[in-house]
């Protein structure tokens, strides 16, 4: 099962309910990094199980534009006709495909956790900073410039 995590407070309680059934639960902290996801599990108290923690090779600043998250938002929505939230599942989903390359016999629930108002905001500005670029680009090309 993944899903993204903000606080962390969903995937940590979904860890006690399946991790004991062999179910492992994935997140990736999509405010702060990995030490501060932990903070935020420990301020909820003591815990059995906790969820596996995948993270990107560099920091990703949150609310910032990236290329690869605008990229893997919209591979996602041709491919599985399902909109996604901007801000959380292109990271996460980043942090899945090397996971699957890795497992790929792994059965794999991604959570879809709603909150597409953000992408009302998201989306303009992702359109503008990099749709933008790649008309500049081709217009580049066709001029030799």
């Amino acid at each position: 099962m993944a899903l993204p995590s903000g606080t962390g407070t969903t995937a940590l309680y979904l860890s006690q309910i399946l991790m004991p059934k062999n179910i492992e639960v994935l997140t990736c902290p999509c405010v702060g990094g990995k030490q501060y996801l932990k903070q935020q599990f420990d301020e909820l108290g003591h815990f059995t199980y906790y969820p596996t923690i995948l993270e990107l090779e560099n920091k990703h600043h949150f609310g910032k534009l990236y290329l690869q998250d605008y990229e893997i938002w919209q591979q996602l929505q041709d491919e599985t006709d399902i909109e996604f939230d901007l801000l959380y599942d292109p990271m996460m989903w980043r942090c899945l495909l090397p996971w699957l390359d890795t497992n790929p016999d792994v059965s794999l629930l991604y959570i879809h956790q709603g909150g597409l108002l953000g992408n009302e905001t998201m989306l303009p500005r992702y359109r503008r900073k990099y749709d933008a670029d790649k008309t500049n680009g081709s217009q580049r090309l066709i001029e030799g410039t």
